[in-house]
């Protein structure tokens, strides 16, 4: 049986949680279930770290089977990935900082582009499954970033796989984990401060996004790394 690549591993672990930003995306969480009882937010919790699981298992085996119906190759998949990527971290880099005469309404979540509007005593308790699933679940959790980063690990070797499954369920843990915790780190912590926090994830990603693309044009192109060589 192959064993998994440690190093690989603790790379795609790290790059999942910083694509994911799931620190961040505590005040979206606090703001979807703010009406729900304790109960329901535990299993919205549940239910939203489930649909990321399944997002990204379906990512890592069937993504890519579709990109060989599609004629797209791997690299080129890579290249595409690290766009998209490279956009997320630029937007959560520029996310507006909120300040105390701005209050918060609802929150913008920049990477899927997906508004949660702060809920009041008054709002109607949404059910675990219909926040969990959308928005929480996907596209907030596994959005386009993640997803695409995931299909491109679908192309690698036996070790490669178990590692990515590892590292989405590694992941889909810490975003349980932080969801039932969310009420009384947002108060220690405070939502605004939770907020800034994209733009600390959004400048990781830039940095993912751009080793990556250099990484799959070196492959799309070999004549670069010819010439890197040389000098």
């Amino acid at each position: 049986m192959s064993a998994i690549d440690t190093t690989a591993l603790v790379r795609m672990i790290i790059g999942l949680f910083a694509i994911t930003a799931p620190i961040a995306v505590l005040p979206l969480f606090v703001a979807a279930t703010a009406s729900q009882t304790p109960g329901d937010q535990r299993r919205t919790a549940l239910i939203a770290a489930a649909t990321y699981v399944v997002a990204g298992m379906l990512a890592l085996f069937v993504g890519n089977a579709a990109l060989g119906v599609f004629g797209v190759s791997v690299a080129a998949l890579r290249v595409a990935g690290m766009a998209v990527i490279g956009v997320i971290g630029w937007q959560m880099l520029n996310a507006p900082t909120p300040t105390e005469a701005t209050p918060v309404r609802s929150h913008h979540h920049r990477a899927s582009n997906t508004h949660v509007p702060v809920a009041t005593d008054r709002t109607v308790a949404p059910s675990p499954t219909s926040v969990g699933i959308l928005p929480l679940g996907f596209p907030i959790y596994a959005g386009p970033g993640v997803l695409s980063v995931i299909i491109a690990w679908g192309s690698g070797n036996r070790p490669v796989y178990l590692a990515a499954m590892v590292a989405i369920l590694a992941n889909a843990s810490i975003i349980v984990a932080l969801n039932f915790l969310a009420a009384p780190i947002t108060r220690v912590i405070g939502e605004k401060a939770l907020l800034i926090t994209e733009k600390v994830f959004g400048l990781l990603v830039v940095a993912i996004a751009v080793g990556g693309m250099a990484s799959a044009l070196v492959v799309l192109f070999p004549g670069l790394g010819a010439a890197g060589s040389a000098r």
